[in-house]
């Protein structure tokens, strides 16, 4: 049958996503994480058709073990996280990487934030794929995301080793002309694992006649590499070389067009084995070479050990000469202003006479991340600071990864420490330990499911007292809405099984357990202040829909949203909700002396009524 093809325009996540589909596989599992989030989405979305099983894990450890175990029975899988997803599946991934042993094709796709758009910290998963010995390879175009995933399944396949491609948020969020094929139509299918414990018993023993043969297969597949179509040589005619991949690949040849220079381009698609041999010979040919690259020096360190263990002599620039910046993500310009250093003359920029990035900035009104108009978090930071202000304590609030995290934002002020899922009940273990202080972590509810229950567990064990808040807006809300365990339906919105936050709490053994409705502010600010009267650990779950998703359900289904606005005649001018409380639907008329409800933003949650002390808010 004659394959039809077509071309649509598609961001990387949607291409990765794409390869997915058309590479036939049958079990793909993801915990959302920008800038990763919509391939599953994707998937999940058109995948329902193919007969495959796709999932929303609990976190990105059970996602990947959930690939591995289909691939060990026979069936092409798939994980996605962002970069420091991995770092929760580190552990099942560098035993995977050792012991390899897939039946079928087992590829993920990692995607780096350069520049912390959305992210804690920079990483860069080649040097995750350089510790396990793992293969990683790296798209540069939505067409190459999709052609490399459904070609890192055959590779993963012929090797019986998993395949990482490395994206980054540029790649993952940008648009481009892809050719797509069919997405084949199957009946679900099963697999069969066959035991074979050499293999998938992972036992000291194992491990060590495992690890030789593992070194000797990378050896192999870096002889492949040499002369992979994935490693590209773009010959010029200038004598400069410059060793590049992903995203920063367009980066360059922008640069070097605009520029009007010929350098020879090496594109590293398969990064990790690094073809060594074809850099040797070209290393030897060009007396001068730039590493363009992102996040850590990966390439440039290993391409000057080669350079110095063969005897090359080569000028090569990098991140150590401060040619190539540290941090964060490169852009044409950058390149250019690096290549205007290693060649030692003066380009003039393209554009010149437009304000420069600086000037932009200056221009640009200041627009910091804030809550949604009536979320349910501000209503329950709100009450924290309240409870504990009324008893006149000052509260460690220990914050975790989610929307709430925007606490920490002016005036509410209430997040201390943010590190990682699931940190704030870890953290506030230690503080309990460490001082007498009160201490009220906040975590969201997917975070809970994800990776707080253990540090929960851990403070009932080890009898560690604070109170958590688990601010519950039944959405894995910051990433886009995915669904929480207690929601009761699946990536494909089928239905699927249910445990609550209160379910576990109860199960564990929380004896000091409320639910409290954050838009009821005063009933919550009394139950959170019971909580810390306890003196003991306790629970409050504080639970709403997320405000958007509540917006969505309201135009859906044409329902009228009850709208408040200022009886001017109450209102003093006091400014007690835009200093205390700030919801972006309520401003103040300078003018007027008054407060103002922006009604196309507000949705009625009526908290302000409660937080204005003449109660100036009145429902339309």
């Amino acid at each position: 049958m004659t394959k039809q093809v077509t071309k649509m325009l598609l961001s990387g996540n949607e291409a990765f996503a794409r390869g997915v589909l058309e590479a036939g596989v049958d079990v793909a599992a993801a915990y959302p994480g920008t800038p990763s989030t919509e391939i599953m989405e994707t998937i999940a979305h058109f995948g329902k058709e193919t007969g495959m099983h796709a999932e929303w894990s609990i976190n990105e450890k059970i996602a990947f073990e959930v690939a591995l175990g289909a691939s060990w029975s026979g069936l092409r899988s798939f994980t996605a996280a962002k970069h420091v997803g991995l770092n929760v599946a580190a552990d099942p991934f560098f035993t995977a990487a050792l012991f390899g042993g897939m039946k079928a094709g087992f590829v993920m796709v990692i995607a780096d934030d350069p520049s912390f758009h959305s992210s804690q910290n920079e990483q860069d998963t080649r040097m995750y794929a350089l510790a396990a010995h793992a293969i990683c390879m790296e798209p540069s175009t939505p067409q190459e995301a999709l052609d490399m995933v459904k070609y890192a399944y055959e590779f993963s396949e012929k090797w019986e080793s998993m395949v990482v491609i490395r994206s980054t948020t540029r790649l993952s969020h940008s648009r481009g002309p892809v050719t797509i094929s069919e997405i084949p139509k199957k009946e679900t299918r099963k697999g069969e694992f066959i035991k074979d414990p050499a293999k998938f018993v992972c036992l000291p023993g194992n491990a060590r006649r495992t690890k030789p043969l593992l070194l000797a297969k990378m050896e192999e597949i870096q002889e492949y590499s040499n002369k992979s179509q994935w490693n590209v040589i773009e010959k010029g005619k200038d004598p400069l070389l410059v060793i590049t991949s992903g995203v920063s690949y367009l980066y360059v040849k922008d640069a070097v067009q605009e520029m009007g220079i010929d350098p020879t381009i090496y594109k590293i698609g398969i990064s990790n084995p690094m073809p060594e041999g074809k850099i040797i010979e070209l290393l030897k040919e060009h007396p001068e070479c730039l590493i363009a690259e992102e996040v850590e020096p990966y390439f440039e360190l290993k391409v000057k050990a080669l350079a110095a263990e063969n005897g090359i002599k080569v000028k090569i620039y990098g991140r150590k000469e401060k040619v190539i910046p540290i941090s964060n993500e490169l852009n044409p310009l950058i390149l250019k202003e690096s290549l205007s250093k290693v060649l030692n003359k003066k380009f003039e920029a393209v554009g010149v006479g437009l304000p420069s990035q600086a000037e932009i900035n200056e221009q640009l009104p200041n627009r910091p991340p804030e809550l949604c108009a009536g979320c349910p978090h501000r209503s329950t930071f709100f009450a924290i600071k309240k409870a504990a202000k009324k008893r006149k304590i000052k509260p460690i609030i220990p914050g975790d990864i989610g929307c709430y995290t925007l606490g920490f934002m002016a005036p509410l002020n209430a997040i201390d420490t943010t590190v990682a899922m699931g940190a704030s009940i870890g953290i506030a273990n230690g503080l309990a330990q460490a001082t007498d202080q009160q201490i009220i972590p906040v975590i969201g509810d997917s975070t809970f499911f994800h990776t707080g229950i253990p540090a929960l567990v851990n403070a009932i064990v080890n009898k560690a007292k604070f109170v958590l808040v688990v601010a519950d807006n039944h959405l894995t809300a910051m990433t886009g809405g995915q669904p929480t365990p207690e929601l009761g339906f699946n990536a494909f919105g089928q239905p699927a099984g249910i445990v609550t936050i209160e379910q576990v709490c109860e199960g564990i053994g929380i004896k000091n357990l409320w639910i409290v409705d954050p838009y009821d502010l005063n009933k919550t600010i009394d139950v959170i202040g019971e909580a810390i009267d306890t003196g003991e650990l306790a629970v409050v779950i504080s639970r709403r829909d997320c405000a958007l998703e509540y917006s969505r359900k309201a135009r859906r289904a044409k329902e009228k949203i009850d709208t408040y606005f200022v009886d001017e005649e109450l209102c003093i001018g006091c400014r007690t909700c835009v200093r205390t409380f700030a919801c972006p639907a309520i401003t103040f008329d300078d003018e007027k002396k008054k407060s103002h409800v922006d009604e196309s933003v507000c949705i009625g949650c009526s908290v302000c009524r409660t937080v204005c002390p003449y109660e100036a808010f009145t429902k339309r």
